[in-house]
């Protein structure tokens, strides 16, 4: 029996998961941007474009923690710069457009700290971006609506529970 494309991908990423490393890193990054480039006749697919609900659970994997989730973003969505704390995330756009910030965080003088930008790109259908545990970033959808798949390590409601999962003003 054929599978569909989720079903491919979801065997990939439990196959490939091996924590955080370089490995995985690549290999779930490929398989991400396999999904994010899957035809739009699928019928889990076309249910998450006529549904475009915020966030769908597609897959949680019992054994090794990691979530994959499909969210639908509006029209100038944007989500303030924040880390995901000990957790890292993949995200691969499959509609519309999005657009990506990074930042650093440094020491000012007087012993505060700031975001510093380090640049932004677009997302396209079909990319797929990394964020390591500590990365800064922050996101806006700049298309009439984005439907992403978001690959998380773990389940980030205890990152923020934790008090790791840091959010921060807008520069």
């Amino acid at each position: 029996m054929a599978i569909n494309a989720l079903e491919q991908c979801i065997a990939e990423l439990c196959e490939y998961w091996s924590g955080l490393n370089s490995d995985t890193i690549i290999r779930c990054r490929t398989a991400l941007a396999g999904l994010a480039n899957t035809s739009g006749s699928e019928g889990w697919l076309v249910e998450l474009h006529k549904k475009r609900e915020a966030t769908s659970e597609l897959y949680r994997d019992p054994e090794r923690g990691f979530i994959l989730l499909a969210h639908v973003e509006p029209q100038g969505l944007y989500r303030n710069p924040h880390n995901h704390g000990k957790g890292w995330v993949f995200y691969a756009l499959q509609h519309g457009q999005v657009e990506m910030s990074t930042y650093g965080q440094v020491r000012v003088e007087g012993g505060g700290e700031q975001l510093v930008s380090r640049g932004s790109y677009t997302m396209h259908p079909g990319d797929c971006s990394a964020f390591l545990p500590g990365d800064i970033h922050d996101t806006r959808c700049i298309s009439d609506y984005s439907l992403m798949f978001r690959l998380t390590s773990c389940d980030f409601s205890e990152e923020k529970r934790q008090g790791r999962l840091q959010q921060f003003e807008s520069c």
